[in-house]
């Protein structure tokens, strides 16, 4: 998929900007001394040097999709992977060599989605647009200085540009489609009254004067057949004399 999206951004500044690949090379090698060194004509290249998701762009959902003789199966969300390149334009003369990145920026940001008849193999088949941003403020890369350090290399004016693909984690499962559904009005009042386990009717015993003497009650429980005779035994009466 990576290769196919350097052959993509390479058709991009060849056929938006538009540069001639005669004149002009269109590379994503590492810029280090020994590559630089060996440039025979202007060259634009396109290092990629950092791979991250985007956590904006994160979708934690499963999708549906209908699937003939199989049932219903259902997808999680592509994960969106931000893939940043630093874009450099080496030549001669800093005149050219600043003419030629200042091209290649142009060419980025009129182009806030890569168009679908220049996407290359696999991406062709990507659900969701594959969106570019160039020259952003918040780029992996905090410090040009130690990057062009660990290269061996003389610093250069770079852009930053940022793609955002999908990565398909093939992430299925498949269930039968659901034809039917049945709703029960008697077992949400059973399951109510299961959930309640309280007393649903309660009467004092005849000789109420009795009954509440000897801590007697009458009660219906649920599931219970008849009535239930419930005695509380009182304490006995001291007399203080």
């Amino acid at each position: 998929m990576i290769a196919d999206l350097d052959d993509t951004l390479k058709q991009l500044l060849i056929q938006r900007t538009p540069l001639d690949p005669v004149q002009v090379d269109i590379n994503f090698e590492v810029p280090d001394r020994e590559w630089s060194a060996g440039l025979a004509k202007p060259t634009l290249n396109l290092y990629l040097y950092d791979i991250r998701e985007n956590l904006e762009l994160r979708e934690t959902h499963w999708e549906t999709e209908l699937q003939e003789g199989r049932g219903v199966g259902h997808r999680h969300a592509p994960v969106r992977i931000d893939l940043a390149y630093l874009i450099t334009a080496w030549t001669r003369a800093i005149e050219d060599e600043h003419r030629l990145l200042w091209q290649a920026l142009s060419t980025c940001c009129r182009y806030p989605l890569l168009p679908a008849e220049l996407l290359q193999g696999g991406l062709k088949g990507q659900q969701r647009p594959v969106r570019l941003s160039a020259a952003r403020g918040d780029g992996a890369l905090k410090d040009p200085a130690d990057f062009w350090a660990a290269l061996d290399n003389q610093p250069k004016p770079s852009v930053n540009l940022v793609v955002t693909l999908e990565l398909d984690t093939e992430m299925t499962t498949t269930a039968p489609p659901v034809t039917e559904v049945r709703v029960s009005v008697d077992s949400f009042e059973r399951a109510a009254r299961q959930r309640k386990g309280a007393l649903i009717e309660e009467e004092a015993l005849p000789g109420s004067g009795t009954a509440a003497r000897n801590g007697e009650k009458r009660c219906r429980r649920p599931g219970v057949q008849g009535e239930e005779v419930v005695r509380n035994h009182r304490p006995p009466e001291v007399n203080p004399h």
